[in-house]
């Protein structure tokens, strides 16, 4: 039993290990190797892809945890705004190579589809809690480009495809979200002398 806990947990972090350094479908072999383990400790150990994927997540999701911690919004833009986007700096910093190794997999396994809907879920309310006060009623609109600008699919563009840093991408997200964030100066009337 405690043989069986000790490989299970070398497996996981064989493969947490080989995604983390930019192998994005690592093979049995690859994993059984770095986890001094035998292929067939593997399949004994988990008995699917979404098994596997459970494991790999539940790790990953606990260290997320620690990097999103939230604060309760202040009721200043200028503070909660820039302080929701540098957590999810940090957040989809870490997860882009989980990310990008999901995605390899992703169509055949339920559980990280799920795990989408439900992180998606979550970052829109984070959000609009931050932005609820700032908007007013008819900022539907305003709030969908703001979700959709400092979504994961967005950072991981300014990384991946863009090139920028991870410093640079968060001060571009910062800058937008606060241009489209700010409230509208108000039309002022001269009246006519």
């Amino acid at each position: 039993m405690l043989r069986g806990a000790r490989n299970h947990a070398l497996i996981v972090q064989a493969i947490y290990d080989l995604v983390r350094a930019g192998n994005v479908a690592p093979t049995a072999e690859e994993v059984a190797a770095r986890a001094g383990v035998g292929v067939r400790t593997i399949f004994r150990q988990f008995k699917d892809l979404e098994t596997l994927s459970r494991s790999l997540s539940e790790r990953v999701l606990s260290e997320v945890v620690a990097l999103a911690r939230a604060t309760p919004p202040s009721g200043r833009l200028g503070d909660d705004l820039p302080s929701l986007i540098a957590r999810r700096a940090r957040v989809f910093e870490h997860l882009l190579p989980f990310r990008r190794s999901g995605r390899v997999v992703r169509h055949r396994v339920v559980f990280l589809q799920e795990q989408e809907v439900q992180m998606t879920r979550m970052l829109r309310e984070r959000l609009r809690t931050v932005l609820a006060p700032h908007l007013d009623k008819g900022s539907g609109e305003v709030f969908e480009v703001l979700d959709l600008l400092l979504s994961f699919e967005a950072w991981e563009r300014l990384r991946d495809a863009q090139r920028l840093s991870a410093a640079h991408a968060e001060r571009v997200l910062v800058a937008a979200a606060m241009r489209l964030a700010a409230p509208a100066p108000h039309d002022v009337c001269s009246s006519p002398e």
